[in-house]
């Protein structure tokens, strides 16, 4: 069988595009000078494809490491063994995807 497409795959996980964008909003923060309703607007304009990696990307998060913080803080401890505030900073600044992206390279 032919793997589903975005919109099936949200389609049949969650009803409507619109319904995983609430919950995508519901976890993100919004940038520091954007207002809360333009920040949604753009959340609810996302491709499904986009949806759907930061929604499994949270899920994945919270399954294997509790939280963004604790992954950036394993993170932080695997580069550098006694720990680097301005390191830890500028993690917490990077989106999920990319935070899974760099706790596989260094095996966290």
């Amino acid at each position: 069988m032919a793997k589903k497409s975005p919109l099936q795959q949200v389609r049949d996980e969650f009803g409507s595009k619109a319904e995983l964008a609430e919950k995508v909003v519901s976890f993100l923060d919004a940038p520091e000078g954007e207002d809360a309703a333009d920040f949604k607007h753009r959340i609810e304009t996302m491709s499904n494809a986009k949806l759907l990696r930061l929604y499994r990307s949270n899920e994945r998060i919270n399954k294997e490491y509790g939280s963004k913080a604790e992954l950036v803080e394993k993170i932080t401890k695997a580069r550098f063994a006694g720990g680097n505030a301005d390191y830890q900073a500028k993690l917490s600044g990077f989106t999920m995807p990319k935070l899974l992206d760099i706790a596989k390279r260094f095996k966290v």
